[in-house]
């Protein structure tokens, strides 16, 4: 890749006018990642002098396999992802934005006549194997003094919850927006748990190769500033924001509103608070941890501070 060896003249703005270095960044469907589709969509990157390109994937598998195969320089993802992808790529990620917490956006959806988790023992629960599925489903277990083990896993990607469902072959499913919406449709199915219920522990988080940067240290605080655009041009434009953005996930107006609900957006001003304290490492190492104990990974969990970075805000 040349603009990997770009002489660093060429991207500050004190040699002269910025030029940004193209960033392809992996996405999926997801009511916070939507703002960031909102900021292409109102050439609100170009406004701050940043070429992004959002690659859309159906999946966040998709997004993590996409990253490791080096076809893209970063990802959105919750934090699963990201401990996933360093080890396998063994190359440093810089967790750039963190877009919101799910806040009940996340949830265990299951056949109405399972009433509530403890039920599922035995039964056949669809989480991706190594994904947020997995982490959500082992600590909503754990609140009813289950694990993983007492329940037979299924590992199926979002596009396929709705079809396993109609044909019976699972009994509940970890889900999110859209995709959960289109379930919810149908009054056989309800949440038997959901992200609220572990607050602040289920993180969607924006990274990039440390490369970028390192190579250009104004990327961070010019992707910061998009991000406070977008939020702003939604709130002062709701009806033309959230049309865009409902109809890129293919549902309603109200029911992507309904899906932010489940989330607690973070403003720029606040992302150097969340970025900079202790809360985003140690909520690595948990996840780090909790997917070690059910799959091997490619580096100690002790090592994540030199595997996982924050920008120098």
């Amino acid at each position: 890749m040349k603009w990997m060896v770009m002489p660093l003249c060429i991207l500050l703005s004190s040699c002269g006018r910025y030029e940004s270095i193209p960033v392809r960044i992996a996405i999926n469907p997801w009511p916070g990642y939507e703002f960031l589709y909102l900021a292409d969509r109102k050439g609100i990157f170009e406004e701050v002098g940043l070429d992004i390109e959002l690659v859309e994937l159906a999946s966040l598998a998709d997004v993590q396999r996409t990253y490791v195969q080096g076809r893209v320089d970063g990802m959105a993802s919750t934090m699963i992802e990201v401990v996933h992808a360093v080890g396998e790529a063994q190359e440093p990620l810089t967790i750039v934005l963190l877009p919101d917490y799910s806040n009940g956006g996340d949830v265990v959806v299951s056949r109405s006549d399972i009433a509530q988790l403890s039920d599922l023992k035995g039964k056949v629960v669809s989480a991706e194997l190594g994904s947020l599925g997995m982490f959500m489903l082992h600590l909503g277990l754990e609140r009813v003094d289950l694990r993983l083990s007492d329940v037979k896993l299924d590992n199926s990607e979002q596009l396929e919850i709705q079809s396993l469902f109609e044909s019976r072959d699972i009994d509940a499913a970890v889900s999110y927006p859209p995709f959960s919406t289109l379930i919810l449709r149908d009054p056989n199915y309800h949440i038997i748990f959901d992200s609220s219920q572990i607050p602040e522990q289920v993180i969607d988080v924006i990274s990039v190769k440390s490369a970028v940067v390192e190579q250009d240290p104004e990327w961070v605080s010019r992707f910061h500033q998009a991000w406070g655009k977008a939020l702003e041009f939604a709130r002062t434009n709701p009806q033309e924001a959230y049309q865009i953005m409902a109809e890129r996930e293919g549902i309603s107006v109200a029911e992507f509103e309904d899906a932010l609900s489940g989330l607690s957006l973070v403003g720029e001003s606040d992302q150097r608070v969340v970025l900079s304290g202790d809360g985003l490492l140690e909520n690595a190492q948990k996840v780090c941890f909790v997917l070690s104990s059910n799959q091997p990974l490619n580096f100690e969990c002790s090592d994540i501070e030199q595997k996982i970075r924050v920008p120098d805000l």
